[in-house]
């Protein structure tokens, strides 16, 4: 798998991952996995993005599918 693949599924992780867990008033913005979360738009109501979910899911997919690969 390629660098940009893998960022590009760990960007929709980032985003995603937040968000099911209960956006700015849930689990995720009450724990310590706050930690490197921003908003990136500053009127949205629930709209978060995990820095630390992007880089490590994409360092993950990498891994995994350059395993699988051979």
């Amino acid at each position: 798998m390629k660098w940009l693949t893998a960022l590009l599924l760990g960007a929709i992780l980032g985003f995603l991952l937040p968000m099911v867990l209960g956006g700015q008033h849930g689990v995720w913005m009450n724990s310590w996995a706050k930690w490197g979360t921003i908003r990136p738009i500053a009127g949205s109501p629930g709209l978060l993005f995990s820095i630390p979910v992007t880089l490590g899911g994409a360092v993950a997919f990498r891994l995994f599918f350059n395993w699988h690969k051979g």
